[in-house]
């Protein structure tokens, strides 16, 4: 059984604390291809002068790079530790301006004001679908028609290698988490606030959105592909073999057979 509400709440709090988000992107070149990944699929989209929302912004790394482009962002955290970090890094920026609040209730934001709306956090800390359905509709509501709403995921798999099958001893470590053998899910994925995902429930979900909400379905992309998959091999890469693996990443990031082995993987919706 899984946390539920407050507590998964409460655990997030603690689980962020300290603004740890903030070089997260960047302590290896394997951390690093999702950053880059998502960049190249963002600037698919954007137009100079463009208004940016940055939903679940953590310590604000899109939102400092799209700044650092000219593009107007606003950012948004729930974590109190986050939100005073980005004021601080941001307090000379004019074309940043950071908000504490949830992804549930954009109530201070208006409506078709954006351009792009990153939701590159929330989604896998919400408990259940109708939370994930209504925090997509408040991204909806405050894009542009025509605007893309970037929503990821975090997949179960890739770190089941990482962090279990790749550890000193996976059948110990197994027994740690919420697992079923049978099926090889992930049921519980015990002290993290973090709700590990397969394709088939981001399938179930987007045909949810899709269904109840305006908008059509844009790409979807692995943010990192088989990159913490193989860790050890992306992160002793020279720059030029570093170069070449994402290269690869960027050609089969929308590859069904490959994506499932991604940590992340963004789904896009356009605004009808």
């Amino acid at each position: 059984m899984g946390l539920e509400g407050k507590e998964l709440e409460e655990l997030y709090l603690r689980q962020y604390s300290g603004a740890v988000e903030e070089n997260r992107l960047f302590y290896t070149k394997a951390n690093e291809t999702e950053f880059i990944l998502t960049k190249h699929y963002i600037h698919k989209y954007l137009k100079p002068g463009a208004k940016v929302l940055d939903v679940g912004a953590g310590c604000g790394v899109y939102t400092k790079a799209l700044a650092d482009e000219e593009f107007n962002v606003d950012a948004i955290d729930l974590h109190p530790d986050n939100v005073s970090r980005m004021k601080e890094l941001f307090r000379d920026r004019q074309n940043i301006n950071v908000f504490q609040g949830n992804a549930l209730d954009l109530r201070d934001f208006s409506d078709d004001t954006y351009d792009l709306v990153l939701e590159l956090g929330p989604i896998y800390h919400l408990e259940n679908v109708q939370e994930r359905v209504a925090a997509i509709k408040e991204a909806v509501r405050v894009a542009r028609k025509g605007a893309p709403i970037f929503v990821a995921f975090v997949l179960q798999d890739a770190p089941l290698i990482e962090y279990i099958f790749q550890s000193e001893n996976p059948a110990e470590e197994i027994n740690e988490i919420g697992y079923e053998r049978d099926t090889a899910f992930v049921t519980d994925n015990t002290g993290s606030s973090i709700l590990l995902h397969t394709i088939a429930s981001i399938d179930e979900l987007t045909d949810k959105v899709l269904t109840t909400l305006p908008v059509s379905k844009g790409p979807r992309f692995a943010q990192d592909g088989l990159s913490q998959v193989i860790r050890e091999a992306v992160n002793n890469m020279s720059e030029d073999s570093y170069t070449e693996w994402i290269q690869y990443l960027i050609a089969t990031a929308e590859r069904p057979d490959l994506m499932g082995y991604s940590n992340h993987v963004v789904q896009i919706f356009i605004k009808n």
